[in-house]
């Protein structure tokens, strides 16, 4: 049987790496002949990423492409994609920013089983999953435990963990414990931190970490508490903006900021190479990072690149700040001194010339 080498381009965020591990997990079973590379990139990266793999010698050894948690944003890319690898090219995409453009590639695009609940890449690749002939090889135990992490990393990623009325309080518990531990671990482990929950399961992977988790969730509220003082407010395209700085935890200050401030249009934390927008409902942030911040999403929640780096920016205001402060020292030392000397009396003058062997003139 020939080799298949399958190309997967992903997201680098929990519903990013589900995905491709989701696949990996399975691989034995139903993937047998198959052998999976993966990349995973930033919001606003896969155009780019893809034009330099399709000229390196790689690009020539793939029999499969498969893009998740993001669509490219040029029609170019896709019909690329289509030219190179005919129908061995999928996408796995819930972003609503590119919808009209995944439309268009339609035998390309994996759409939801149920039309009613939101997807993540994660569980669309589940849904696809479930399809093929082979799903029927995983037992029952495991097929139960895969959708059970399916559902959580769906949920959180969609923030139904939030929204939805109907979810219990166990597993909007459990979806953003498994979100906050992923978010622990630097970049270069994501990609085994979520293998290691696939391979044992929720239930025993939470129960191994439960003084973690609960370290994690005290360490979040003291860091939403403090970023939260901070905030910043402007005006854009007709819409009040909140604007606070945050390198952690961005999705959940930006709800948090919401709550404590509803008169606001939508929340925008910046971090030093990217932007995360969250909306009430009164402006769309997709649209607004696609328009300014080259990113995308959903009506109510977003992000994309930021261009400007804003702890340079703070570093540089707080050296200007400095300069300026000495540079006033030094004017009024010179003219305190100035100031004594004009005021001296005549004959007080006089004695201190004496006094250092000086005369008048």
């Amino acid at each position: 049987m020939a080799k298949r080498n399958i190309k997967i381009f992903s997201h680098n965020d929990l519903d990013g790496f589900g995905a491709p591990v989701l696949v990996k997990t399975v691989q034995d079973v139903m993937f047998p002949d198959a052998e999976f590379d993966l990349t995973s990139i930033g919001a606003g990266r896969i155009d780019s990423e893809l034009d330099y793999w399709f000229k390196s010698p790689e690009a020539a050894t793939a029999t499969d492409v498969w893009i998740m948690d993001m669509t490219p944003d040029s029609e170019h890319t896709m019909q690329e994609l289509n030219q190179q690898f005919a129908n061995h090219w999928l996408v796995f995409d819930h972003h609503e920013t590119e919808a009209a453009l995944r439309q268009k590639f339609a035998a390309n695009t994996v759409k939801p089983a149920d039309a009613k609940i939101s997807p993540s890449a994660t569980s669309l690749v589940w849904d696809w999953l479930k399809t093929l002939p082979g799903f029927v090889k995983l037992n029952q135990d495991r097929q139960q435990q895969l959708a059970e992490l399916v559902e959580l990393i769906r949920a959180y990623d969609t923030w139904d963990w939030q929204n939805d009325p109907d979810m219990s309080e166990k597993e909007r518990q459990a979806a953003d414990d498994f979100n906050q531990l992923f978010w622990f671990y630097p970049l270069d482990y994501s990609e085994a931190f979520v293998q290691s929950v696939f391979d044992k399961g929720w239930t025993a992977y939470r129960q191994d970490n439960d003084l973690l988790i609960q370290t994690l969730n005290e360490r979040r509220a003291k860091y939403l508490k403090s970023h939260l003082k901070d905030v910043v407010e402007a005006t854009a395209d007709g819409h009040r903006f909140g604007i606070v700085y945050a390198s952690d935890y961005k999705s959940e200050i930006a709800h948090e900021l919401l709550v404590q401030q509803p008169d606001l249009d939508a929340a925008l934390v910046i971090s030093p190479k990217s932007v995360s927008l969250r909306s009430n409902g009164k402006v769309d942030v997709a649209k607004f990072a696609e328009t300014y911040y080259q990113g995308g999403g959903h009506a109510d929640a977003a992000g994309g690149r930021l261009d400007i780096n804003p702890i340079r920016l703070g570093e540089q205001a707080v050296a200007d700040e400095l300069e300026q402060m000495t540079s006033v020292k030094k004017e009024e030392k010179a003219e305190t001194e100035s100031t004594l000397a004009d005021n001296l009396d005549p004959d007080m003058a006089a004695k201190l010339a004496a006094l250092f062997g000086k005369k008048e003139d």
